[in-house]
Parts: structure tokens; sequence; C-alpha cells
């Protein structure tokens, strides 16, 4: 029974990702605690553990150092966990993942599935609301005080385009979950051609990488696209050279559908406004926050300067970056209003913002976090269907050169979801044949 009701909260946490971060957390918290009590537990010894253990090891040692030299303020720990640190509770998905049954795998692979039709599904929708679908949902039970719309792209025809954003509340968080997905689309597609899947299969894997490669076009997160687009070109990689799955026919058919796809956004390109404000932006158009980026870099770069070891601490960035920001000012007055007007929550850069607030040492096991994920899908023999699962984990790293996808609760639980998902297979096929 214990089982059943952690297996059933797991599921919902999962898919609810796509709906409300809310809603993902409670369940979360749920199944984590049923996980707690079932009789048969994971060892949870692999290096992807090791890493995640050291990575946040270092996180509390900055909290008890900034917590010294605050005078043992226990302000300072209140703050801590207000702010970066209270993400430390999203690494319960990665764990809760490992407590499923061998015989439940493929439950597990359909969840996650689920959640990316979720995900398209909602993003489909949004593009032709005027209204947010969050709002939709939330004004039913409250009254909300945020602005209801969203962000009006043009017309093709006489049909009004908005800029999608599924149930999320930015365009950049939705950009985050669809880098997960998109690589699993393209992939499932790829898995039915390849093994000569009836057509109907091959047809409805089609029009869902169609589907949400429209959905990823208009979103227009390109720090998403960039790291999908990453993510699948690493798996085109391991196909090639690992798998030794591609051939001449293969890459000619995939050549056809890319040409193709090209081709329907070219005649799109010229022949509507709404398309070309999308497709600008993704050619060297610039858009309006894109000079934010290096004045709030220009700001943080000082804080790392002066904390390399220690950061300023979790929970202390905002105060921080406000003193940089107005000393940058005084030394480039003729550039005052950009760093006044610039966003200032965090750095939009996910390796510069572990810098400042937790040191050097942080953003070292960062990257060796990446390191142990890229070594994994190479090492390790893998399903292939996990694989293309998993796929996004590798574009997340690549995505946050540019945005601060990690301070991200939506994005940043669907990551340990699917890194507990990876991992579980890591350890399980470590010493198996690969699977076809």
């Amino acid at each position: 029974m214990i089982y059943r009701f952690y297996r059933a909260f797991l599921a919902l946490s999962i898919i609810s990702c796509a709906l409300s971060v809310s809603l993902s957390q409670l369940f979360l918290l749920l199944s984590f605690v049923f996980f707690l009590f079932l009789e048969e537990k994971p060892k949870l010894t692999g290096n992807i553990v090791k890493i995640l253990f050291i990575f946040y090891l270092w996180q509390f040692v900055t909290v008890l150092y900034h917590f010294a030299a605050s005078g043992f303020d226990i302000n300072s720990i209140k703050q801590a966990f207000r702010d970066e640190m209270k993400d430390i509770f999203l690494v319960t998905a990665f764990v809760s993942v490992q407590g499923i049954k061998k015989e439940d795998k493929i439950y597990l692979y359909k969840t996650f599935f689920i959640f990316s039709l979720v995900i398209v599904i909602t993003g489909l929708i949004s593009i032709f609301s005027m209204t947010r679908l969050s709002r939709l949902i939330s004004d039913l039970y409250k009254t909300s005080s945020s602005w209801p719309y969203q962000h009006h792209y043009g017309k093709i025809g006489n049909l009004n385009i908005y800029l999608p954003i599924g149930l999320m509340n930015t365009h950049l968080t939705f950009g985050g979950l669809l880098a997960f997905v998109f690589p699993g689309f393209v992939f499932r597609l790829y898995d039915a051609w390849y093994n000569k899947s009836p057509k109907t299969k091959i047809l409805i894997h089609a029009t869902l990488l169609l589907l949400v490669s429209i959905v990823f076009l208009f979103n227009n997160a390109r720090s998403s696209i960039l790291g999908a687009l990453v993510s699948v070109f690493f798996g085109i990689y391991i196909l090639i050279f690992i798998d030794n799955d591609i051939s001449k026919k293969v890459i000619k058919r995939t050549s056809f559908i890319l040409i193709s796809f090209l081709l329907l956004l070219f005649v799109g390109y010229q022949t509507t406004g709404a398309v070309k404000r999308v497709v600008d932006p993704l050619f060297g158009g610039e858009k309006h926050t894109d000079s934010g980026r290096t004045f709030i870099w220009d700001s943080t770069f000082p804080l790392i300067h002066n904390n390399p070891i220690f950061g300023i601490g979790s929970g202390n960035y905002q105060k921080e970056i406000e003193i940089s920001r107005k000393e940058r000012e005084k030394e480039n007055r003729e550039l005052a209003f950009f760093y006044e007007v610039t966003q200032r929550g965090h750095a939009h850069n996910d390796y510069f913002h572990l810098t400042a607030v937790f040191g050097f040492p942080q953003s070292v096991l960062y990257l060796f976090l990446f390191g142990t994920i890229l070594y994994t899908f190479l090492s390790v023999n893998l399903p292939k269907r996990i694989r293309f699962m998993t796929y996004g984990l590798v574009g997340f790293f690549i995505s946050g050169l540019l945005q601060c996808y990690f301070q991200d609760d939506e994005v940043l639980i669907v990551f340990y979801f699917l890194l507990g998902y990876l991992n579980y297979y890591a350890e399980e096929n470590l010493n198996l044949e690969p699977s076809k």
C-alpha cells in the first residue's frame, strides 16, 4: 500500500511539473515521505550521487562560513534558506525516482512521456490564447493582481498569434521545459523510422515533433533552443560513433525533413509578420533584453573577484548586486541608464551566479556534475529510449550560459527528476550489454 501511494504521488508530481510548480512540489513532498517508508530502498552510491553530495556539501560549508562571519547571526542562515539554498529540497525529486520497482520501469517512462505531451498541448493552446492559461485556472479560486495577458506577436492571416508559455508564468521558464522534452520527440521519431514501425506510429511521432517545433519556435527562448540543439547533436554523435546506427539512407531522409521544415519556415517568414518577429532574433536580430545581460554580468564580476572562495553567500545576491551596480554606474556615468533598467534578480548565467554566491569551488563542482552526466551517457549501457528521454540534461548546462535556469524552481525540479531517472538506469545497467 505504501508503495502504491509513493508511485502515484511520484507520477502526479512529474506530470504536474507542466501544470503548476506548487502542485508539483506538494506531490513531490508526499512521494518523498512515502519513499522514506518503503521497505526496499536503493543504495545511492553512483558517481552522480557522489558529485551531488559534494556539490551541496560545499553550499552548506559556505552557509556556515557566512554564519560565522556575521557574528553567528541566525538571520544569515534564515536568509540563505529563503533564497538559493531553498532549492536543496528539490533534490528529493532525484532521490524519489530511485524507489521505483523494476517492474514499473515502463510506468515511469510513460509518466515522463505524458509530461512531455502536456507541455506540447498547453504550449500549442497558448499560442492562440490572449489570456495566460494559468490565469484561466487561478482566477477560478482567487483574485490575482498579475498581468493576465500574453505577449502578442502578430497575425497569420486573420489569426492572432501569442508568445506561448503553456501554464507557466514566463516564456523563459516554459522554454526551459521545452528544452528537456524536445530531444525526446526528435529521437522517438528517429527510432520509429529506424525500426520500421507501422506508418501510423511514424506519422504520430512526426506530427508531435512538428507541433513541439512550432511551439518552441514561437516561444523564442534562444538559450533553451541552443541547449536543445546541443542535446540533439550530442544524441546524433552517440548514434553515429557509439551505436553505429546512422546510415546514408537515414541521413538522406532526415535531411529531407529538415529542408522541408526550413522551406516552410522561409515561406512563413516572407509572408507573415508574426513568423518574422519570431525568426529574426534566432539569426542575429537583437531583442530588447539582450544588452541587459552584459550589464548584469559586468556588475557580477566584482562580486566574484572580491569573494573567490566562499562567494557572497546564499541570500545576499540582491543586496550585493545593488552595491556593485551603483559602483559601476559611477565608473561609467554615460551608461548609468542601462545599469538602472537592467533586470537584477539573478546573474543571467548559472556559472556566474553560482560562482558569485558560493565561490569558484561551486562552479567547478557544477562542471564536474556536467562532466559526470556526459560520462554516464558515453560509457554506460543505457537503453536507447531512456537516453532519448534524458538527453535534455546535456543542453541544460548550455542554456545556463545565457540564463539562470538552475535558479528556476519550475525548471530545476524537472532537471532533478530526469537526472534521477538517468541515475536509476545508469546504476542498473552498468555491467549490461547495450539495449536496442
